[in-house]
Formats: C-alpha cells, structure tokens, sequence
C-alpha cells in the first residue's frame, strides 16, 4: 500500500480529511486491467479537476490468455503480473493519496483467480477489483460525461477487449447501462484469427456482432437518445484511419465504415493489416473491432458518431476525486438503496456513530473507509427484515452482497454484508479466523463496533435513554475494548449484555472487555 494511505489509516477520520483539505493537488491514480491492454494514470488533482501527470500502457491482450477451460494460462499471467510490477514501481514514485484498480472482462470471465490476484496485489501494492459490466458502464460513462453538452440525451458505446458497453444518460446521469461479453480481441479469437480475411468471413463477423447487440436493441432505442458518441481505443483507431483515408473529417458515418470495411478485406490477412493512422499493436484486432462498429450502426440505426476524449480510467479518476471530496458515489448508491427499506435507527444515527468511532479509531488504527464502511453496515443491517424477521441478519447480508451498487467493489460489499451478519447472533471461531483470513484484522474489529453500535442504538430507542445526559464512552487499546455504559443497575443491563455476546470477548487474546458499570 502507498505510504500516503498508510499514514492515512493511522489517524483519525476528522484530521484524514483537514490534511485533504490543506493539500490543494493530492494525487490519485486509475489502473485499468483491459482485455487488451493495461493502462496506469496518475493525475493531480486541481480545481476538481483530474490533471494527468503521468501514465502507461502496455498492450497484452490479455483477453486472449485464457484457455478452454477459462483459466489464466501461466504466460499471460507472467505478463500481466510482470506489468503491474512496473506499475507498481511508478505508483511507489508518485505515492497517491488514492489508487483504485479495475480488471473488466477477462478477470470476470477467468475462473481460479484467487492466486492471480493475491500476486497482482503484491506486485501492484492495492488490490485489484473485479467489476462488474454495468459498473464498468457506469465508469466508463462518468468519464465521458464531462465533454458531452449538459442537455443532450447521449448514447455512449465503448468497445473494450472483451466486453462491449452501452450507456445512455443525460448529463452526469447515466439512465441505461448495459454490457455485453464481446469485444476486439474475443471476436477476433472466435472468428477471424488464423483465417484469410474475405469478405464472407467479414460479413460473419459483423453477423455474430449484430446477434450479440439485438437483445439490447429496444430497450436502447426507447431511450431516446440524440446524440451517439464513442469511446476507447478501438472506436479511436477507426476513426482515426477513417480520416487518415479521407473517408470521415466530423465522425463517424455508415458511408465511412463501408469503405474502410472495403480497405480491410483486400488486405487478406488479419494480423498484417496495414493501415494509414494505424498502430501496429492493434492492427490484430483491428478488423473485429470495426465489425463490431459497423453492427453497433446497424442494429440502433446510428448515422453519426461522434468520439470522446474520457474512457474508463477517467471515471475511476472522477470517483476517487468524488472520494476525496465527500462526493462519494457510493454514499448515494447507498442512500438510494436504503429507501426500500424501513430506518430502524431512527434520527441523529451519523452523530452517533461519528461519536463513537472517534473514541476508537485512533489507538485501532481505523481510516476514513473504515468509517464509511461502519455506517453504510450500520444503515443497511435490517434490510432483510422485509424478506423474514427470523435471522433477519443472514438475509440482510445476502441481500447487500450480491445487490448492484454503483461504486462498490465486489471485495467491498463482501465485507459490508459479513459486517452486517455478524452484528446478531453468535460468533464462532472459525467465522472470526475466516473473517481475519479474508479482510483482516480491522473488520473483525469493524464487526465489533457495528455490533456495539447497533445494540446501543436500540437500546437507547426502546428506553428512551438520552446519549448527553448519560453517554456511552468507549476506551479502545490495540486488543482491548472497554464500554462504559449508562444501564448502571437497570433491568436491561444482562440483556444488553446478552445481546453483545461475551463469546466476542472470550475470543480476543486478552479480550474485549465490557465494563457495564462505568
């Protein structure tokens, strides 16, 4: 982990954020694990704004390193881990106050991934998170946003290695998202690698396209959109020859496209394709990627497309900025999701909580994404009651894990929906030791505060307890935890005391301790 987010986890939320505030360009980075290349961004932050300062990119085609089974075969990994470790080199120079990495297709398609990215991780020094299609849509859309005009309706397409996605939205608003299993190189592997390039095999290419995009088609197209725009480097690249050629000077157009598609058939050969405007690295991919263009024209009926500066590392770089801000996405994903259910908390719960996590977040060591993370747990731990209010926490957690949440890294809501499962009910060893294994140490005591937390609040509910007239105090040292309570001698102290459950103090080495009494 960069030495900036360490220090950062080893202070309190209420000065991360005035050291933030005091530093006018902190400095975030973006890794993008593509199917056909890797990317590294880094970029200052100044006015809101991501200034890129440095960047890298390496065309693997990774996408193409899976066998028939879908694992990693050993030298695409060899690769790949060899890239993040040059990367990794770059992000310990720059030391980012924030770094985010994303693996899109191949990463969702491989199978067996765990030792892969355990290796990515200590070659990278952060994690790398496994995205889903309509999160990496919603990124993808965020990062193009910004240059198209505020009050069009925009249809967004982004051809990736491996998958295809679809966005339309207005402004910063994405309103549809959508992704498809398809892109440049798995196209190019499945029908046009290793083959002479003919018209009919073309003609191929471009059908399986347009079957892969016809599911879409309605739905997209009772979207109205006005404006189609396109990003990545393979709508780049076909425009970017389109012109070369004299075939296109202010987008894209279906009349274009046909006589590019006329340009690449005679050349025969997919792999010694040579193009004005073109790189060598992509011509490979190159020909699939432009039948997946000219399907993308045909099944939604484009006429004129234009092609946008922002792709995905754009919008990874805007949600880190939004991070740093207080603009956190996943704050509002969260609100949004919590409207379906009833608020068993009720009000003044952010005061709360803010209140007790600073009692312990220095001597644990606790971050600001360890408080955000205790509140979202804290907010949505009784959501399952609208499925059963028997084991109501094993729904809630089921229900936050696997919901789509815009911004959440599957590694994330894991760890959410465990903090939200074991805030009732016993503890058992080997769910603590699994919990150490997966998250480490600071969600077990993650779990203990949304535990506490939880418990304290309905108590307060149910009797009417005041926190300023008698407040709860919390004395944390690095494996104990005392609780100073305003019970005293009330009926309700050995049930406050069952319900904590005294097997989480028996099961740390020394214990947390409850001092009931004050």
């Amino acid at each position: 982990m960069p030495k900036a987010l360490t220090k950062a986890a080893s202070r309190a939320p209420k000065k991360i954020v005035k050291r933030m505030a005091r530093n006018r360009s902190p400095v975030i980075a973006a890794v993008d694990l593509g199917s056909n290349s890797f990317h590294l961004v880094i970029a200052k932050v100044e006015n809101g704004e991501p200034v890129v300062v440095d960047k890298l990119r390496e065309m693997l085609r990774f996408g193409s390193g899976l066998d028939h089974k879908q694992h990693i075969r050993p030298v695409a990994a060899k690769a790949a881990l060899a890239c993040l470790r040059r990367f990794g080199q770059r992000l310990a120079l720059w030391r980012p106050e924030l770094v985010r990495a994303v693996g899109t297709n191949t990463l969702r398609q491989a199978v067996g991934t765990e030792s892969f990215l355990h290796k990515a991780q200590a070659r990278l020094g952060v994690p790398v998170e496994v995205v889903s299609g309509i999160e990496e849509a919603r990124l993808i859309y965020r990062g193009v946003s910004p240059g198209i005009a505020a009050a069009a309706r925009a249809l967004v397409v982004d051809i990736g290695g491996g998958s295809t996605e679809l966005i339309v939205g207005v402004g910063g608003h994405a309103e549809v998202l959508e992704s498809v299993t398809m892109g440049c190189v798995t196209l190019t592997d499945r029908l046009l690698a290793g083959h002479l390039l003919t018209e009919a095999r073309f003609a191929q290419a471009v059908t399986f396209a347009r079957h892969q995009l016809m599911p879409l088609r309605e739905r997209l197209r009772a979207a109205h959109w006005e404006r189609a725009v396109g990003s990545s480097g393979t709508i780049r690249a076909v425009d970017a020859v389109a012109r070369e050629l004299g075939f296109a000077a202010g987008g894209l157009t279906v009349s274009a496209l046909a006589a590019l598609q006329e340009r690449v058939v005679v050349q025969r050969h997919v792999d010694r394709l040579v193009l004005p405007g073109l790189a060598t690295e992509r011509a490979p991919v190159f020909a699939g990627g432009l039948a997946i263009v000219i399907a993308l024209f045909e099944v939604l009926e484009i006429t004129t497309m234009e092609v946008a500066k922002g792709a995905l590392r754009e919008g990874i770089l805007r949600d880190l900025i939004g991070r740093l801000s207080g603009e956190d996405v996943r704050n509002d994903a969260i609100a949004r999701f919590a409207t379906r259910w009833p608020d068993p908390c009720g009000t003044g719960v952010t005061e709360r909580i803010d209140t007790l996590f600073e009692m312990v977040a220095g001597p644990w060591r606790l971050s600001l994404e360890d408080r955000r993370l205790l509140g979202w747990a804290v907010q949505l731990h009784a959501c399952g009651t609208a499925i059963n209010r028997l084991r109501y926490e094993r729904h809630s957690a089921y229900i936050v894990t696997h919901a789509e949440l815009a911004g959440f890294a599957p590694r994330e809501q894991a760890l959410l929906g465990m903090l939200i499962a074991m805030h009732r009910g016993k503890w058992t060893q080997p769910t603590v030791a699994s919990m150490k294994r997966s998250f480490g140490e600071t969600a077990v005591r993650l779990a203990i505060l949304t535990r506490i937390i939880v418990t304290l609040l309905r108590v307060e509910r149910l009797l009417a307890i005041s926190s300023r007239r008698a407040p709860w105090h919390l004395a944390a040292r690095a494996n104990t935890l005392e609780i100073s309570t305003p019970l005293r001698a009330h009926p309700m102290r050995e049930a406050f005391w069952r319900e904590l459950g005294p097997e989480i103090a028996d099961m740390q080495k020394g214990g947390v301790r409850f001092l009931l009494n004050g």
